[in-house]
């Protein structure tokens, strides 16, 4: 190898130096630098993406606090059964006219008829209905009635608790 070295001339050792110092410029940068380049950029991005969760959580933890202490608040029937419960807020949402008929339905589970009952007046008790209580509706049904926002209800309210 040395004495092909010294075959060539001074130019051509100098043009194979340059092109070898070139080949091992673009060997590190292929081979070393970009990769921590783009492994940096990456980490840049994750790192922004992390620091975007947690301002996210943030800023919504006062809501999850609130959702907390509310379900703490709406974790029994403040020790009424379900169809009192049922019946008494009916009539306190001014349902009293309108409430035909309430039985029991089987374990946790109460049936309602609504005849008459404005539209409003009832989504409004459902929903302040299952917002106090662990209650919700398994089966709603609802037909117009005879006058313009009055409906006949058939419902079926179950505790969640």
């Amino acid at each position: 190898m040395k004495s092909w070295w010294r075959q060539l001339n001074q130019r051509q050792q100098r043009l194979l130096v340059i092109a070898g110092a070139v080949v091992l410029g673009v060997v590190i940068y292929v081979g070393l630098w970009e990769p921590l380049a783009l492994t940096r950029q990456a980490e840049r991005e994750r790192v922004a993406e992390q620091q975007a969760l947690n301002n996210w959580l943030n800023a919504i933890a006062p809501v999850a606090e609130q959702l907390k202490r509310d379900g703490e608040r709406a974790s029994d029937l403040g020790g009424r059964s379900l169809l009192g419960l049922t019946d008494a807020t009916a009539r306190a949402a001014g349902l009293a006219g309108s409430l035909s008929r309430i039985e029991p339905a089987g374990d946790g589970q109460v049936r309602v008829w609504l005849d008459n009952a404005d539209f409003v007046t009832t989504i409004n008790w459902l929903q302040q209905l299952s917002l106090d209580y662990p209650i919700e509706v398994s089966h709603l049904g609802m037909d117009r009635a005879g006058n313009d926002g009055q409906v006949n209800v058939r419902l079926t309210l179950s505790t969640n608790a």
